[in-house]
């Protein structure tokens, strides 16, 4: 009888043991999501990022307006966390992040303090394009274009100027 006493508890946790590996097994067996194509269009938007920062971009509109008339807004990004650039009027520096696939934040714009008043209107445009530059938060870009977005908004859109360069 004391022999039994001992076998029962292992009779009845056995079957307890051995369904649980059978629920660890099954779970083991589903489907995993699929990652590759996040990692690949990453991947893909790193490679990209080589060729957009090896741009000089040339600001073509601004909120689906064109840049003023004889003014020159550029923007080239250095290294990885930099951008330098020329606002119409002044010259300006600024940090930034480039996050994921699409992903960019610019921060901390820096520029001189230069007041230009020909063309008219053109602090304004400065004005307003260093605010919008601050709010961008993804960017979509070709190779004869790249155009920056806030909240899926197209506000700002730039061109390699090659096209100001040829004969």
């Amino acid at each position: 009888m004391k022999h039994l006493n001992r076998i029962m508890p292992i009779l009845f946790i056995l079957p307890m043991i051995t369904l649980a590996g059978c629920v660890n097994d099954k779970s083991e067996n589903e489907p995993r999501p699929n990652v590759r194509p996040m990692v690949d269009a990453i991947q893909q938007a790193d490679e990209d990022w080589i060729w957009i920062s090896g741009q000089r971009w040339h600001l073509t509109s601004i909120e689906g307006n064109p840049a003023i008339a004889d003014t020159s807004l550029d923007l080239n990004f250095k290294e990885h966390t930099w951008l330098e650039g020329n606002a119409g009027c002044n010259r300006y520096t600024a940090s930034y992040i480039h996050k994921a696939e699409a992903g960019l934040q610019i921060k901390e714009i820096l520029s001189t303090r230069m007041f230009c008043a020909q063309p008219a209107g053109i602090m304004q445009q400065e004005s307003r394009y260093f605010q919008l530059l601050k709010q961008v938060d993804t960017y979509h870009a070709q190779p004869d274009e790249l155009s920056m977005f806030i909240d899926g908004d197209k506000v700002l859109t730039f061109g390699t100027g090659l096209e100001e360069d040829s004969p």
